[in-house]
């Protein structure tokens, strides 16, 4: 399994190609709608530009939710071990690796697949606090803890 600070690297790097995959994508809206001209068909064009105002909108407010991502996941100290599960733990387990951190789901990390999860998702809520040894039925499996960092 991938130590933390490789995962929180690869996990870094994803988020921030994210925000700028985003950015690009609302500055290319932003520029089509400032070349767009006027044109003779009235009402048609008036919806086209209001819906590409929309879209502007909505790619705003993802690229806030990926800064968002990239501040929570500043906060994480890969050099520090946890005993129990918490924001911040890597949790090998017998269905899977998870590091608990954002929700950005499959990572592939030294060619090995981590779950990124946020302590607030059904499983982070019922891994929460427990520790190795520790086994939790969940979705009607058992899952046994088999290391927590």
């Amino acid at each position: 399994m991938p130590d933390k600070s490789s995962i929180l690297n690869v996990l870094k790097l994803e988020i921030d190609e994210r925000i700028s995959s985003l950015e690009k994508a609302l500055e290319n809206s932003r520029m089509e709608m400032a070349n767009d001209t006027k044109s003779t068909a009235g009402d048609k064009h008036e919806t086209g530009r209001a819906m590409a105002q929309l879209e502007q909108e909505k790619l705003g407010k993802q690229v806030l939710a990926a800064r968002e991502l990239k501040q929570a996941v500043a906060q994480i100290d890969s050099s520090k071990s946890h005993s129990e599960i918490q924001f911040g733990s890597l949790v090998k387990a017998s269905n899977g690796s998870f590091f608990f951190s954002v929700g950005i789901g499959k990572l592939i990390v030294e060619n090995e697949t981590v779950f990124c999860l946020t302590m607030t998702s059904p499983l982070g809520m019922a891994l929460r606090g427990k520790k190795v040894g520790d086994v939790i039925e969940f979705n009607g499996r058992k899952i046994s803890i088999l290391n927590v960092e």
